[in-house]
């Protein structure tokens, strides 16, 4: 008796230990909401009075939680049951979709351990050590010509060979490596910018104060947006495969004179990482525009999105042009024309 009395006592301390979970309580979302709202710069007293209105007589917010996403209507207020369902499924779909796409971003281990693009590389890294013996034979034949024939003329060309030799020699002997570096630098940019771009607080807030039809046409142009920049940034990622495939036959090629495809590799490395980079930033940056209640506003969040989409455009001297947003376009009047017939 006396063990269980112990074992009994053991139990009691440690649920009184426990931490005791508060809920918010209903109506703190709204107030906390017009607090931060009567903040914003510019906002006029007249202007938060209405906000405060519109919350309370249209949007129900009075009776809404915030800790549980749940308004606490009676049965006979089909004005608020019809508002929480909408105000909780825009939101939440919304919030959703960012938030899977910030999710998705590029792992170096999805490239360079796929035991598939690797086994290509390998062979392709097997040919290359003879394509860099047949370069380095060719070039010694003619700087030993040029000597013959121009002693200090030689004598620079076997110097940038020499240095063009022992680079290529590393970057293979390293290759593995390399990439690794590359792609490492490509998830550290991104996802610095991609993690928590907004979060379902912020979204909320922001359909409380400009109504739920914002929240509706904020869905349509995230859904859009989304679509476009998946496209974009699943071409980056098939891109950057190819680029690890070949970059062991460019690599060799830095020897040659004629055909230096290592350049052009490397430009095209660079232009894809520079790409990636701007067009997620201008993503975030149209996300936070569009649910900001101090700064927000629908058209600069779009600007934001329209320039992003022009990135590739305006790299594509560098070659970074996806051709993305066209080929939606594209595939959307061919839908249309058929739909037509």
């Amino acid at each position: 008796m006396k063990r269980w009395m112990n074992l009994l006592t053991v139990l009691l301390i440690l649920v009184l230990s426990m931490p005791i979970q508060v809920f918010g309580e209903e109506g703190d979302f709204m107030d906390e909401t017009i607090t931060e709202y009567s903040k914003t710069e510019g906002v006029k007293e007249q202007s938060i009075k209405n906000a405060e209105s519109y919350m309370k007589n249209v949007l129900y917010l009075e009776k809404y939680n915030y800790e549980t996403n749940q308004f606490d209507c009676k049965w006979h207020e089909i004005g608020c049951h019809t508002n929480s369902f909408l105000f909780t499924t825009v939101s939440g779909f919304v919030y959703g979709a960012i938030d899977s796409f910030s999710k998705f971003q590029l792992d170096e281990s999805f490239i360079t351990e796929n035991p598939v693009y690797e086994g290509y590389m390998l062979n392709f890294k097997s040919l290359a050590w003879t394509i860099a013996a047949i370069f380095i034979l060719w070039q010694t034949l003619k700087i030993v010509i040029l000597y013959s024939g121009n002693g200090e003329e030689g004598m620079n060309s076997l110097y940038d060979k020499l240095v063009a030799t022992v680079t290529g020699g590393i970057l293979l002997g390293i290759y593995g490596q390399f990439f690794d570096w590359i792609l490492e630098l490509t998830h550290l940019l991104t996802e610095t910018m991609l993690t928590s771009p907004v979060t379902h607080y912020d979204i909320m807030q922001v359909m409380a104060i400009n109504s739920v039809g914002y929240g509706l046409i904020l869905m349509v142009v995230v859904s859009a947006i989304l679509f476009v920049f998946f496209l974009s940034v699943l071409y980056r990622t098939v891109l950057f495969v190819i680029l690890y495939i070949t970059g062991v036959i460019a690599i060799p090629t830095i020897v040659n004179d004629q055909y230096n495809f290592f350049n052009l590799w490397l430009k095209t490395v660079v232009s894809n990482i520079l790409t990636l980079t701007i067009q997620l930033l201008c993503f975030v940056l149209g996300i936070k525009t569009l649910v900001n209640l101090q700064g927000g506003n629908m058209i600069i969040g779009m600007i934001f999105f329209i320039v992003g989409l022009s990135i590739p455009t305006l790299l594509n001297q560098f070659g970074a042009s996806t051709g993305s947003a066209k080929a939606v376009g594209s595939s959307i009047k061919y839908v249309a024309r058929y739909a037509r017939r």
